[in-house]
């Protein structure tokens, strides 16, 4: 099924190519629908996840008492999230050292590495903008309040692995592990930037 709905896609974008060029190259109300609705039951998956996790039954952390000790914990915990990134690397690696991609620089085998460096690329771009905000966040955080960062390793851990295996499946359902780890990443740095300008006001 999926297959066949990829095909049907890739027809209809090749006959808008070769037909009037005056046609819009956007995307189709059924695609925006599909990643639309899954971002919106993803979004609510993690809000429901986040007070469970956070109010209902916490995470437990360990005595942190300064705020060195809740930066020091919180750059530990991004060993997980690299992990993913590491993964990547290795699938890319292997990928190539099987198929025809193993020589980069004549480029005929590109497309068996394709999705791994679309992941790669989207992991690092999200890897560094959670890593960095979570260790601001930090410096802000109460010792009580620091069970949010294993909270959003968590999303970010799952966020990889579902963008990866989602993507795998269809160009559609990367939207579930984009917003499993961007919308946090926002939320988060929206929480900095408050803190930052109420830092400032006098």
């Amino acid at each position: 099924m999926q297959r066949k709905h990829d095909i049907q896609r890739k027809d209809f974008y090749q006959s808008r190519s070769s037909g009037n060029k005056k046609v819009s190259e956007s995307s189709r109300p059924e695609e925006r629908w599909v990643i639309a609705r899954n971002s919106l039951l993803t979004a609510f998956g993690l809000a429901s996840t986040y007070y469970v996790l956070y109010f209902m039954y916490p995470v437990p952390v360990p005595p942190l008492s300064t705020p060195a000790d809740r930066m020091v914990f919180t750059l530990r915990l991004q060993s997980l999230s690299c992990i993913t990134l590491i993964c990547g690397i290795l699938y890319v690696a292997l990928t190539r050292l099987h198929t025809t991609a193993i020589d980069p620089i004549e480029g005929h085998g590109e497309h068996h590495v394709a999705l791994g460096v679309r992941y790669l690329t989207n992991t690092m771009e999200q890897l560094f903008v959670s890593m960095v905000g979570q260790l601001v966040l930090s410096t802000y955080l109460t010792e009580a309040q620091m069970k949010v960062i294993p909270i959003l390793v968590l999303f970010f851990v799952f966020g990889r692995v579902a963008f990866f295996f989602g993507y795998r499946r269809s160009y559609l359902h990367r939207s579930v592990g984009f917003v499993s780890t961007f919308i946090p990443s926002i939320i988060m740095w929206l929480v900095i930037i408050g803190h930052i300008l109420s830092d400032l006001m006098p």
